[in-house]
């Protein structure tokens, strides 16, 4: 069980040995299990989900976060489906010896903790989506994103080379890091960007996963767009974040609403729930609606 482990573990980061590589696992608290899928390169140890969420969820439950393999603390090469993420966080269960868990995902996370639910549904006891990436490709032409895709990659990797060369310790890159985090960044918001971009390794681990964004979404919307497939009857809430970017084209806003009503709909009874007053950066900006839909996901009611 995972009370188990977490008496070795006295709330302090450990490697586990899976398939061959060593992973990074956090555990803490005590109760009911709850996951943390984390965003991104899939970086979750280390203050991922800010301040707030993990703290608040460990003293009800016993809260797991780990480093995907490749990324991070965590040995290996990094997966490059996200059928096999997917169940590299099943293999983690199963070794970690966890009870059905509440996985609470974050962004790209969310396709990962979408394919495990499908995958493995025997292993959950509830769903949280914290303003997932939507699980079909975006309405843009494939011919205009993934150049776009290419890009916006090349522009990371050059975020990367200033990072191991200083650049993010001076002054202009600190201005540059704290316009990065958006103009109504929170000070954690802030923190957590700046420490970002001091990491040359955490800047290549995203690059190397948004260089197979097209190719993920593709494979997801495989997996989730046959008419048999759901998720287990557990208890399932899609957040929706309730402010987008002044720019984004209506096509695209309508785009991520109709994946994540599509992505409750997998569920018996889940559902989309909004935090009117965050970006997508919600764990940062609203983590009480977070920890609140967590928890009742725990007790079953809302």
């Amino acid at each position: 069980m995972t009370t188990v482990w977490a008496k070795h573990f006295h709330d302090v980061p450990r490697l586990i040995e899976l398939g061959g590589d060593a992973l990074c696992v956090r555990i803490r608290g005590t109760g009911p299990t709850v996951v943390l899928e984390a965003a991104g390169s899939g970086q979750g140890v280390g203050g991922a989900w800010g301040p707030v969420v993990e703290e608040r969820l460990a003293e009800v439950a016993t809260v797991v976060t780990y480093d995907r393999r490749g990324v991070g603390r965590s040995a290996g090469t990094p997966r490059r489906t996200i059928t096999a993420m997917a169940d590299d966080l099943h293999e983690l269960l199963r070794a970690l010896e966890i009870e059905p868990a509440i996985v609470v995902s974050w962004s790209y996370g969310s396709l990962v903790s979408a394919v495990h639910a499908v995958r493995h549904p025997g292993e959950l006891s509830g769903l949280v989506f914290v303003d997932p990436t939507p699980t079909t490709p975006p309405p843009t032409p494939q011919a205009v994103r993934v150049p776009l895709q290419h890009l916006a990659v090349a522009q990371l990797r050059v975020m990367g080379w200033a990072s191991a060369h200083g650049f993010f310790e001076t002054r202009p890159g600190l201005r540059m890091s704290a316009r990065l985090a958006g103009p109504e960044a929170t000070n954690e918001m802030i923190e957590q960007t700046t420490s970002f971009y001091r990491t040359p390794q955490a800047i290549r681990e995203l690059a190397d996963t948004l260089s197979r964004m097209d190719s993920h979404l593709t494979e997801v919307a495989g997996i989730l767009g046959g008419s048999d497939v759901h998720f287990p009857q557990v208890p399932t809430t899609v957040i929706s974040a309730g402010r987008r970017p002044d720019r984004m084209p209506d096509a695209h806003r309508a785009h991520v609403d109709r994946s994540h009503r599509l992505l409750a709909a997998l569920a018996p009874g889940g559902r989309v729930v909004v935090a009117e007053h965050a970006t997508h950066q919600v764990p940062y900006e609203d983590p009480d609606t977070v920890v609140r839909h967590v928890i009742e996901s725990m007790t079953g009611s809302p």
